[in-house]
């Protein structure tokens, strides 16, 4: 652990060197804690942003099931862009949306059930929301998060996630989605789950493929590449979908890193070989989305405190062109940001 922050407290020093050290955008963070104490999560947010370079945040509800034991959405998280217009954006459906999706089956769906679900996504827009998310497609529970962290899982192509991607195509606005990918049956691999999580996974990766062909006018950011709890989401995966899918776009979510392919990081803060090659392949169709899970205070954070500084050690190993384009500029085009 000390040689990892030595490699990346170098790296980062010598990002400082820059007459203009890049500043990125975070598409996908979240407030953590109890409703109530998310005025003070977002101070903590500020705090974690001015240390790292951050200009401008997203946050996210995150996905929640029906029975969600504190549901919470655009209403819970709009004072944060009110009160930092210039630093701090939402997105927004996780807890109104999210449940809707994984509480209807999808041979009953009723054309009420689609004009409710229709309205309800048209007015998070209107009422200042950036995008949707997050939505669950195949939401693994992590002790890492708690014994409560939800399991969920829904076809990619019930008809509600395709209405979704029809209506984020007539907005333009993107769609973030969180999908622990099964590119085949499998059994669940060893690691920090919560009983919740099957021990047997079904195939999810055809049904994927079948949501982003549907409307190749809806933009689908799929969230956490580069950190990936089931090991399957390697670059060569990744490379062959973006070939596939015009409309499909990654956030970045880079942690300590480690041998396995689908992390995009070496355990000493280095970016692979692999990961970086994808990236320039594919400059324009990466943003970053840390995942951080800002906490109202210290003792209480549940995602690394590095999360930020690996972020920005990635996007400052990357030819200048690509680390802007990764590290902001994606960000601007796809959720009609002002620059920064």
């Amino acid at each position: 652990m000390k040689r990892v922050g030595a490699c990346l407290s170098a790296l980062l020093i010598a990002a400082a060197v820059r007459a203009e050290p890049l500043p990125i955008i975070d598409t996908h963070a979240h407030l953590d804690g109890m409703i109530g104490q998310f005025a003070a999560a977002l101070d903590f947010a500020l705090g974690d942003m001015e240390r790292h370079g951050i200009v401008r945040s997203l946050l996210l509800p995150p996905p929640q099931p029906p029975g969600f034991r504190f549901p919470y959405d655009l209403d819970e998280l709009r004072f944060a862009a009110a009160r930092q217009p210039q630093r701090i954006g939402v997105v927004a459906g996780g807890g109104t949306l999210n449940p809707l999706i994984h509480g209807i089956e999808a041979a009953q769906v009723s054309a009420e059930q689609g004009q409710r679900f229709r309205s309800a996504a048209e007015e998070i827009l209107k009422d200042g929301a950036l995008a949707f998310g997050e939505i669950a497609l195949h939401h693994l529970s992590s002790a890492r998060m708690g014994e409560r962290h939800p399991y969920e899982s829904v076809a990619a192509d019930h008809p509600l996630l395709l209405l979704l991607a029809d209506i984020a195509a007539e907005k333009g606005v993107p769609i973030d989605l969180h999908l622990d990918v099964v590119p085949q049956d499998m059994p669940l691999p060893p690691g920090p789950f919560n009983a919740a999580t099957p021990r047997e996974l079904a195939a999810n990766l055809p049904a994927f493929e079948r949501l982003l062909a549907h409307n190749r006018k809806a933009a689908v950011i799929w969230a956490h590449a580069g950190a990936d709890p089931l090991r399957t989401r390697t670059p060569a995966m990744q490379r062959e979908l973006l070939a596939r899918h015009p409309n499909l776009y990654m956030s970045l979510r880079i942690g300590r890193g480690g041998p396995d392919p689908s992390a995009a990081m070496t355990e000493d803060a280095q970016l692979k070989p692999e990961w970086r090659a994808l990236l320039i392949e594919f400059p324009d169709r990466f943003v970053i989305g840390s995942d951080s899970f800002h906490p109202p205070h210290a003792n209480l954070r549940r995602t690394p405190a590095a999360a930020l500084a690996f972020s920005r050690a990635l996007v400052e190993q990357l030819p200048a062109a690509v680390g802007r384009a990764v590290a902001y500029e994606n960000a601007v085009r796809l959720y009609r940001l002002p620059p920064p």
